[in-house]
C-alpha cells in the first residue's frame, strides 16, 4: 500500500549521518530539472532511503505537497494504487514527490504506466524510484558505497570515539563500504555484546569471504561439486552440521531453505524448545513452531527462517506477513531468523511491535551457534 511519509521524513536525521555529497548533489540537480523520473540505482544497504530522508529533511522548500511511498512488487502492481496517490496529490495543492521503493521487483511496465497515468493530471510531482539496477525509466543517480573516509566518519560518529586507521580500514572491509552494515556493526558495539573491535570486523568476515578450501587452502567454488559433496556429507548429522557451520558460518548459504529450516529447528532445540516443523509446502509465512513451559506459563512462537543471500535483506513486507500471521493465529510472539539482515524499513517495523516481534540476522545467527547448548 501507499502511505504518506511527509511527517516521518521531515523529523530531524538521526546523530551519525555522513552526508554523501557528490551523490546528494546529483540527487538535487536531477529533482531541481522539473517533474522527471529519477532512479537512485545503488546495492542493498548502500544508504538509499537514508539519501532520500536527508533530500526531504535538508530541502523541505523542493516538495510543499506530499511525500508518497510505494513499495510494490509484481503482485502489488504501481497501477492498483495509482487513484489513492492521485487524490492525494489532489488535495496537496503543491508540488509532490513519488518515491517507489524496491524497483528492480516491479514489471517495468506497470511502473511506466503507473507514473504516465499519474502524469495526465493537473498536480506536480517528481518520481524516484530507488533499485539495486538500473531500470531504464529515467535519470540514473548511482549511490556508491562509501569510502574510506566517509566510512571513518560516520562510524566515528556513531561510536563516539576516534578509530585508528588500522581498525577503521577493517571495519570498512567488513561492511563492505555499506552504511546498512556499517550501522549493524555500530549497534553491536554499542550494545556491548562486542568489546574487541577486531572480533566486531570478524562479525561480517564470512560475508565476503569463501569459507570451504580444498586440501591447498585454495577456496572451493560456490554451488562447485567439492562443496556440494561436503554438505551431503554433514547434512542429515546435526552434530556435525553445528560444527561445520559454526566453525564456517558462510556454509548456512549453500545450504537448501529447506536445510536450513531443520538446522534452525536443531538450534532451539537445543535451547529447550519443543520445536516443530511445518510442511515444506504451504507453510503461510511460519517455518517452525517453538513452546516452552517454565514457572510464569506455557508460550508458543513462530519462526520464519529466510536462507537468503548475503547481500539480499529480508524486506518489510516479509516481517509485515508474518506480523499477521502472528496475530491470526495469537501465539505469544513471533520471529524470523536469517542468513543475511534486515532494510530498514523491516527493522523500523519490528522497533513499533518490539514485544511480539523478534528479528534475527546473520550476525545473530552467529551467536546463537555459540552459545554452550550448541558448542
Amino acid at each position: 500500500m501507499t502511505r504518506t511519509l511527509e511527517e516521518q521524513w521531515r523529523q530531524p536525521m538521526l546523530p551519525g549521518y555522513v552526508r554523501n555529497e557528490p551523490v546528494m548533489q546529483n540527487l538535487l540537480d536531477a529533482v531541481g530539472d522539473g517533474d522527471r523520473i529519477i532512479e537512485l540505482v545503488g546495492a542493498h544497504g548502500t544508504g538509499k532511503t537514508t539519501l532520500l530522508k536527508a533530500l526531504v529533511h535538508e530541502r523541505p522548500d523542493l516538495f510543499d505537497g506530499t511525500i508518497e511511498y510505494f513499495g510494490g512488487s509484481e503482485s502489488f502492481p504501481l497501477m492498483e494504487a495509482v487513484d489513492v496517490i492521485a487524490d492525494r496529490f489532489r488535495k496537496s495543492g503543491g508540488r509532490n514527490l513519488l518515491v517507489i521503493d524496491e524497483g528492480e521487483r516491479m514489471d517495468r511496465g506497470d511502473l511506466l504506466e503507473g507514473i504516465n497515468r499519474l502524469g495526465t493530471g493537473p498536480w506536480r510531482f517528481a518520481t524516484i524510484v530507488a533499485t539495486t539496477e538500473p531500470l531504464d525509466v529515467g535519470h540514473a543517480v548511482h549511490v556508491l558505497p562509501l569510502n574510506f573516509n566517509e566510512m571513518g566518519d560516520l562510524l566515528e560518529a556513531q561510536l563516539g570515539e576516534h578509530l585508528s586507521p588500522d581498525i577503521l580500514g577493517k571495519l570498512w572491509a567488513a561492511s563492505q563500504g555499506k552504511p546498512r552494515l556499517a550501522n549493524i556493526l555500530a549497534q553491536r558495539w554499542l550494545a556491548g555484546g562486542v568489546r574487541d573491535f577486531d572480533a566486531l570486523a570478524n562479525l561480517f568476515n564470512p560475508l565476503a569471504v569463501p569459507g570451504l578450501v580444498d586440501p591447498y587452502g585454495r577456496p572451493l567454488a560456490q554451488g562447485g561439486h567439492e562443496e556440494k559433496t561436503i554438505i551431503s556429507d554433514v547434512r542429515f548429522v546435526s552434530d556435525e552440521l553445528l560444527k561445520a557451520v559454526k566453525s564456517d558460518p558462510n556454509l548456512v548459504h549453500a545450504l537448501t531453505p529447506r536445510e536450513f529450516e531443520e538446522l534452525s529447528a536443531e538450534l532451539f532445540h537445543r535451547q529447550g524448545y519443543k520445536v516443530t516443523i511445518t510442511p515444506q509446502t504451504r507453510d503461510g509465512g511460519k517455518d517452525l513452531y517453538l513452546a516452552k513451559a517454565d514457572g510464569f506459563g506455557s508460550f508458543l512462537y513462530i519462526v520464519e527462517c529466510k536462507r537468503y543471500a548475503p547481500d539480499n535483506p529480508v524486506d518489510v513486507g516479509v516481517i509485515r506477513a508474518l506480523y499477521g500471521v502472528a496475530q491470526h493465529e495469537r501465539v505469544t510472539a513471533a520471529m524470523t531468523l536469517t542468513t543475511s539482515y534486515f532494510s530498514k524499513d523491516a527493522a523500523d517495523f519490528a522497533a513499533e511491535v518490539q514485544y511480539q516481534l523478534a528479528l534475527k540476522d546473520f550476525v545473530d545467527l552467529k551467536l546463537m551457534l555459540e552459545t554452550p547448548a550448541n558448542r
